[in-house]
């Protein structure tokens, strides 16, 4: 009988697919306040939930690829998909059908965002040191820790927690690639594509991490290959990100929209250094109604600061990580402060808005520390009870502490999602103070109170002379008769200027396409190219052609990354093996 109780201790303790196991467990647990959390109330679901509705919309009365919401800003026509990255719209969209409900999706996606973050932090720590139960008390660290509780819960900023799951494994591939053994190189790929598909922000952040790591370790570059891998990794993450990158570069080059406008969105550095925060806030809130918490919990700050017990214990190998790991952690901090000098950094670096996001960074590269630390701190007891009591007890502690966090994500009203989606639903015209303006162009924005208040859903003659007849609107389709035309006419259509828009002219048995341009007010204009006595204007949102091929981009590029991972596993199994007989 303790033989099999010993066997299986040593599965719990040593096999990865019982650490799997453990891990969803705790996932799941974790997950268990979106039972009662609402979506609507956190500072940015209700956005979230707006996206899902206004994707399936526009899959009904759009054409593909999806991009244009066309019940929203006063039945305009408003994008948010092609300036949001596309995985954290397409995939709650799709769990929403097994959840039954729109913000079912989104809670079941961040239920899956938290176990898989905790798989993959697994991964890179199994990486560095090849000891699973170091692994997986980061696991359970990464999967608790507050900040990240606070992401999902209380802000439920899904692109942010998402990159939680993605930046693991960009360093698991990177560290693979320069310390390993090269045989999980594209990890890079996988999970910067990812990344980039979840969340500009961490995405840029991500990549300032990433080169200067690679600056760390330069001399390893030197490999036979490394070079060669790297630019690999880079031509797919490009590829493979076609389908948002291209048509948010075609939104952006044909129009000025606020999202790119730092006086507008505040991503310039007077606003970046207003908001940032005090190291003390790490310890204790400033007890603000409905504030973000940045404690990371003393549990945690237990385990980073034991490193001056144990950091001559750690080997070699490990140290060079550990040493680098805490330097970006400390970077990472110091920009969150107000003694990092924002003002002076350029636009680009202060889209973040909010430094305090640089916390998620430092706790990114602590959480393995804080487990490497642990592990030294017992390695040299002797009895293997007592070694395993304390883990247990570390355990405890954990789950004690994160139970004690998740208790405060309460609510009062558990209905308020339900009915503002049945609501939204029945009700799909949203005005444009209903939704974040950032994705709006930025004419239309300046003039949000002065002529969007008071600008009708119709037609409308900015200069020339015509009468519009029998003008019905569906959505994003506009059908309508003109009579009396005088040359160089221009007419606003009722839609915000976005690509993509296919507005045909019929006249005395002709049939031409008009140039849509943006008007003075932000709206789709077309100029009429001759005196017309009578005629007819078909409008519709058929998306670009360009819109169309970035999507075939992705997929060509994503089967030929499947094809190279199997050849380049096959080619490095071949290689294993003549070095076996060799040897």
């Amino acid at each position: 009988m303790r033989e099999k109780i010993n066997k299986a201790i040593d599965f719990i303790k040593n096999k990865r697919v019982a650490h799997y196991t453990i891990i969803i467990i705790l996932g799941l647990l974790i997950s268990i306040p979106f039972l009662w959390v609402q979506i609507r109330t956190s500072d940015d679901g209700w956005l979230h939930m707006l996206r899902l509705i206004g994707i399936d919309n526009a899959m009904e009365k759009g054409s593909f690829p999806f991009l244009v919401s066309p019940y929203f800003c006063n039945n305009w026509g408003y994008s948010m998909t092609a300036f949001y990255p596309t995985i954290v719209a397409y995939v709650p969209y799709i769990l929403s059908f097994f959840a039954g409900s729109f913000f079912g999706g989104l809670k079941v996606f961040g239920a899956l965002t938290t176990i898989l973050s905790g798989i993959f932090m697994y991964n890179l720590v199994n990486e560095v040191t090849k000891k699973k139960g170091v692994s997986l008390l980061a696991a359970i660290i990464y999967m608790g820790l507050p900040y990240k509780l606070e992401d999902i819960y209380n802000r439920y900023a899904i692109g942010e927690f998402t990159s939680f799951v993605f930046i693991p494994i960009v360093f698991q591939g990177l560290y693979n690639l320069l310390k390993g053994d090269q045989k999980r190189h594209y990890y890079i790929a996988i999970g910067a594509t990812g990344l980039l598909l979840s969340h500009t922000i961490s995405t840029e952040y991500t990549a300032i991490f990433c080169v200067a790591y690679i600056l760390v370790n330069i001399k390893d570059c030197l490999k036979d290959g490394v070079l060669k891998k790297i630019i690999i990794n880079a031509v797919f993450i490009i590829l493979m990100s076609a389908l948002f990158l291209i048509p948010m570069l075609e939104f952006k080059s044909q129009a000025q929209y606020s999202i790119f406008t730092p006086e507008v969105i505040k991503t310039n550095g007077d606003y970046a250094s207003k908001n940032t925060i005090e190291l003390w806030q790490l310890i204790k809130d400033k007890g603000e109604e409905n504030g973000v918490s940045f404690i990371v919990g003393i549990p945690f700050i237990a385990m980073l600061f034991s490193g001056v017990l144990v950091f001559n214990k750690i080997k070699d190998k490990e140290r060079k990580f550990y040493i680098t790991s805490i330097i970006f952690a400390a970077i990472s901090i110091f920009m969150c402060t107000k003694f990092f000098p924002w003002k002076y950094m350029p636009n680009i670096l202060c889209t973040l808005q909010y430094p305090w996001r640089m916390l998620g960074f430092a706790l990114i590269f602590l959480t393995p520390i804080c487990a490497i630390n642990v592990y030294y701190l017992v390695k040299d007891i002797n009895k293997k009870w007592l070694k395993d009591t304390i883990y247990v007890i570390i355990f405890i502690i954990l789950i004690i502490f994160t139970a004690k966090e998740l208790s405060a994500y309460k609510v009062k009203d558990t209905t308020i999602d339900d009915r503002y989606e049945q609501n939204t639903i029945e009700n799909p015209k949203i005005s444009y103070f209903s939704v974040y303006r950032d994705y709006m162009p930025l004419k239309a924005l300046l003039e949000q109170r002065k002529y969007l208040v008071t600008r009708g859903d119709n037609t409308m003659v900015l200069s020339g002379e015509a009468t519009i007849q029998n003008e019905v609107k569906d959505a994003l389709h506009i059908d309508m008769d003109i009579k009396d035309v005088t040359k160089d006419t221009e007419l606003e259509l009722p839609f915000l200027y976005y690509p993509g828009y296919k507005v045909i002219l019929k006249y005395d048995d002709k049939e031409i396409e008009l140039e849509t341009v943006e008007s003075k007010y932000g709206f789709v204009q077309v100029i009429i190219p001759e005196d017309i006595k009578e005629g007819r204007i078909i409008v519709d949102y058929t998306a670009t052609i360009l819109d169309k091929i970035a999507y075939i981009i992705s997929l060509v590029a994503l089967i030929g990354f499947i094809v190279y991972i199997v050849f380049y596993r096959k080619k490095y199994k071949n290689i294993q093996e003549i070095d076996k007989i060799k040897g």
